[in-house]
């Protein structure tokens, strides 16, 4: 009802009051005034009010009716309602409570009379919370507090904890400073959430990645060890196909069995290797398995990998330690602390010959052979105490009773106390090293092949005997030998027939001395010979009977009956040298001289032996100095047709100007050339400066067409595989033809007539160029290979023409050479005819060329020009 209505209500009920007074104060007998028209205005409208007010009386008590209706429909519903409610006071105080609050709170006399206040049930902490949400509470927001909980107090048997639970307090019932407040038993809810939390903590605590995905193979949880092996938040994968994170291949291999769970609602094991992951490649082993709802039907897979990588790793590494130990080619020995063998590997059975069944159990030291004493294992266990580890050599006793050497490396094994577990010895069989020591020791002092003392032990055993001779004033020996044509052997019959030469040889040198003495092998054919408490008559009678042992015939490959010889030196401490330098150059000096003498014999060293070697090695030294500086000459000597007279050609002759000593022949220095080798450079130059010359004659129109140039070369010429694109050069060079050449080969180098020297003389004839062999008749193997050489020209020696007029012999055999070499087609050239005789003789015999002093003796080339071209163009 409205202010103004109330105000109309009070003025018309005093105009009603004075109406009626109006009406009681007019007199009965008397005619009724007539009301003025206020008030009957007034009266006419309190009427009205009237009906209104009755009606407005009406609507009230329907109003009432339908509040006292509306009120039991609360109260109903109040009582009714599903959750506890209580209706507070401002100050807190319970007014009323339904019955779920009285079930819940207990009987309501208890909360809802006196002074008894809900906050009162509260816990401390949870009142000042309730009467803030009374105080500030207002139409517009409701409050909702959380997870209040009852003192521990009962106020009854039935009070209990409210722990969990939610009050709202409702907006729609705050009139006159009441509330309402609603109980939420949020108890199973918060323990699904404690559940909840409680499996995600565990699924996210654990480091295997664990997953579940729905039938369409989408993410339906993910914990934090998946979200990271995938590299992804939750909000990027759940929902999410597996293809969008994990290569295509390990997708379909997940979803293949995904569906083989779905389909057999079976579980499945999976082993895979995923590559590109951000810890790497990983070895997985993943259990999948059906995820069933209340009714039992599948709606989805759930999976837990179990990363496998470090014990793969680990599996690995123990299968190559296991392989490494069984394959080893140590003894591996495992004991307990206690040295009881807990382990061996086969390596330890092949060096024992103990089997692994034999010795587990047993005590190490079973193995000991009793070659160390205590006082050395003492001192292995100290060093085992100290450090954990010891190293060094043992003895053990093997199983058919043999001891052998073995290094031995033990280490300590502890376990994660620092106590020792096992304890762990490698053991490495010395045999074989202390064999190979001996033979190595043995190579470094004994020869491989004959098995004789090598230089190295010689020269020691020469110390010591020259330190005794030197206290004791004695004499001792040294026999230098040298085997005869052993490179021949070498060259024909090859490096295996040689080697079986210098083995016998060895075995008859050694048979044929004293056991005292020593022969050793000092290289290639050269052995020597030490003879303690000897002088020069006892040391020759040695070197004799070593001479005549070892020229007994032998059998050698293609060779039936070989008869092996070799030439000796002999020098004596201390007249033929005060230290083992001069007593071994000595004896190779007189050695050498042998050799010089016609090999098969003995030379004992003389002092005039060494100076004549001093002049040999003086010439050496000059002759590298004359190549240097071209002190080196070429002369010629004319060779003329004994038919005609007239001249043929001409022989180049090296001459050195050697200073201070004028014009040296070749007899003097070639011999030391050659031996040097410093005879390959010489015969080089004299070749290039003798066609430098033909080809300077040439071109003055002195030097006839026809005539040779005949050029003398060496053995070792012959061998070099340049001689032939060196002639070539040479003649082009001086612009010479090849037949003008001629090259003269010794016999005695021909006698090594190996494959490649017969065929450097076949490229030189193809060339164009003339082959003789010089000194013909002066070595008694010549005539075998004259007919295997490719040569044109035969030169007779000196020594045959020299005599052929005194002794019928040397003509009976110049007539002989001069026969075959026609038979053959060879020409003949006579050397050293000096007088008109020989030269008839030679021409009767059919001799076709001669050179010597009766023609012109070998000059210069001005002199040869000046004395032979005048009158050969005459």
């Amino acid at each position: 009802m409205s202010e103004s209505q109330q105000q109309r209500l009070e003025r018309l009920q005093r105009l009603k009051l004075q109406a009626q007074q109006l009406i009681a104060n007019q007199d009965p007998a008397q005619e009724p005034v007539p009301l003025s028209p206020e008030i009957a205005r007034l009266l006419e409208d309190l009427r009205i009010y009237q009906v209104e007010l009755e009606l407005q009386n009406e609507e009230l008590r329907r109003a009432q009716q339908e509040a006292e209706t509306a009120r039991a429909r609360y109260q109903c519903l109040f009582e009714q309602m599903p959750l506890p409610a209580l209706v507070l006071d401002a100050a807190g105080q319970v007014e009323h409570c339904n019955a779920g609050a009285t079930d819940l709170l207990g009987p309501r006399a208890a909360y809802t009379h006196g002074d008894n206040r809900l906050s009162d049930r509260l816990a401390r902490a949870d009142r000042g919370r309730l009467h803030s949400a009374l105080r500030n509470l207002t139409v517009e927001q409701p409050q909702v507090l959380e997870r209040l909980q009852l003192a521990d107090r009962q106020v009854e048997s039935q009070a209990r904890t409210m722990d969990g639970h939610l009050i709202q307090l409702d907006r729609d019932f705050h009139i006159d400073r009441k509330a309402l407040l609603l109980l939420v038993d949020r108890e199973a809810e918060i323990a699904r959430e404690r559940a909840q939390r409680f499996f995600s903590s565990i699924l996210d605590g654990s480091d295997n990645p664990i997953c579940a995905t729905g039938t369409g193979g989408e993410f339906l949880v993910a914990n934090r060890a998946m979200l990271r092996f995938l590299g992804r938040s939750t909000e990027e994968v759940l929902g999410q196909q597996r293809e969008r994170f994990v290569p295509l291949r390990d997708a379909a291999l997940h979803s293949e069995a995904d569906l083989r769970v779905l389909e057999t609602g079976e579980p499945v094991m999976l082993e895979e290797r995923i590559s590109g992951s951000p810890e790497g490649e990983l070895e997985l082993v993943t259990h999948k398995f059906p995820l069933r709802n209340a009714e039992g039907r599948i709606y989805g897979v759930g999976g837990i990998s179990t990363d496998v990588t470090e014990l793969k790793h680990q599996q690995g590494q123990a299968r190559l330690s296991e392989s490494v130990f069984l394959m080893a080619s140590e003894a591996i020995i495992v004991t307990d602390p206690e040295t009881r063998i807990v382990r061996v590997n086969p390596a330890f059975t092949a060096q024992s010959g103990f089997s692994e069944e034999s010795v587990l159990g047993h005590l190490a030291s079973f193995l000991k052979s009793g070659w160390q004493d205590e006082v050395a294992y003492q001192a292995m266990w100290e060093a085992l105490e100290r450090d954990g580890r010891w190293a060094g050599e043992l003895r053990n006793r093997a199983a058919d009773g043999r001891d052998y050497a073995v290094w031995s490396s033990i280490s300590a094994i502890y376990d994660d106390r620092g106590r020792v577990a096992r304890y762990m010895s490698i053991q490495t069989d010395l045999s074989a090293l202390q064999a190979a020591q001996s033979q190595v020791q043995r190579l470094a002092l004994f020869d491989s092949l004959t098995g004789l003392p090598n230089r190295a032990l010689f020269e020691d055993r020469i110390r010591h005997l020259l330190a005794h001779a030197e206290r004791h004033g004695e004499a001792f020996a040294v026999i230098f030998t040298d085997l005869d044509h052993f490179k021949e052997i070498n060259d024909t019959l090859g490096h295996a027939v040689g080697d079986e030469l210098l083995r016998q040889a060895a075995a008859r040198l050694r048979s044929s001395v004293r056991g005292e003495d020593t022969v050793a092998r000092m290289g290639g054919d050269e052995f020597v010979v030490l003879l303690p408490t000897a002088d020069h008559a006892a040391a020759l009678l040695v070197a004799e009977k070593m001479l005549q042992t070892l020229s007994q015939a032998l059998v050698l490959d293609a060779v039936p009956e070989y008869l092996p010889t070799a030439s000796a030196g002999i020098a004596v401490y201390p007249a033929d040298g005060s230290d083992i330098e001069q007593l071994l150059r000595h004896a190779d000096i007189a050695m050498y001289r042998a050799k010089q003498a016609g090999r098969n014999r003995v030379v004992v060293f003389d002092a005039q032996m060494a100076a004549e070697n001093a002049r040999i090695f003086a010439i050496q030294t000059d002759l590298a100095s004359a190549l240097l500086h071209g002190e080196f000459r070429v002369h010629f000597q004319p060779k003329f047709n004994l038919s005609t007279g007239r001249m043929v050609g001409a022989e180049a002759l090296v001459r050195w100007q050697r200073p201070g000593l004028g014009l040296v022949s070749p007899a003097d220095f070639i011999p030391v050339a050659e031996k040097s080798g410093l005879v390959v450079e010489i015969d080089r130059w004299v070749l290039n400066e003798s066609l430098r010359q033909v080809g300077l004659w040439q071109r003055q129109g002195i030097w006839h067409a026809g005539w040779r140039v005949a050029v003398n070369q060496s053995a070792r010429d012959l061998r070099d595989p340049s001689m032939l694109r060196e002639v070539e050069a040479a003649l082009q060079l001086n612009g010479v033809v090849a037949g003008a050449l001629e090259l003269e080969i010794t016999e005695s180098a021909l006698l090594e007539h190996t494959d490649e020297v017969v065929r450097r003389l076949a490229e030189l004839s193809a060339l164009g160029v003339t082959l003789a062999i010089d000194d013909f008749g002066t070595n008694y193997s010549s005539l075998s290979y004259l007919s295997k050489l490719p040569v044109q020209v035969i030169k007779i020696d000196m020594s045959f023409v020299r005599n052929m007029l005194l002794n019928p012999s040397d003509r009976v055999l110049v007539e002989t050479i001069i026969t075959m070499a026609h038979n053959l087609g060879h020409q003949l050239v006579a050397e050293g005819v000096e007088d008109p005789a020989q030269r008839d003789q030679l021409l009767a015999l059919g001799c076709e060329v001669g050179q010597g002093g009766l023609f012109g003796w070998a000059v210069n080339a001005e002199e040869f020009a000046r004395q032979h071209f005048q009158q050969a163009a005459a």
